[in-house]
């Protein structure tokens, strides 16, 4: 009878070990998840700009028109690949 009781107890222990370990391995995995949002630029701080950019996979374009300080953003991406900036030039963006 001692004998059976020592193979359930190990068992127990066994599945509270892995359940233990499974915890803390999915906590840390949703951990990682948690990021926070980027600060938001400052109204004052966004200039008119006009860049174009291309998708180099299909050909769809985009055109940018306020960035913060009037600095040349990141290229957008599209089709998974960054976009190519084909146009640049400072200033209002162009109406019409």
């Amino acid at each position: 009878m001692g004998e059976n009781q020592a193979v359930m107890l190990l068992k127990v222990v066994m599945a509270i070990a892995f359940a233990l370990v499974l915890y803390v391995f999915l906590a840390g995995t949703l951990r990682k998840f948690h990021m926070a949002p980027p600060a938001e630029p400052d109204p004052a701080d966004i200039k008119p700009v006009d860049y174009g950019f291309r998708c180099g996979v299909c050909g769809a374009t985009v055109t940018m028109t306020m960035a913060p300080g009037g600095e040349l953003p990141a290229a957008p991406r599209h089709c998974r690949e960054d976009m190519d900036l084909v146009s640049g030039v400072e200033g209002p963006p162009a109406l019409g």
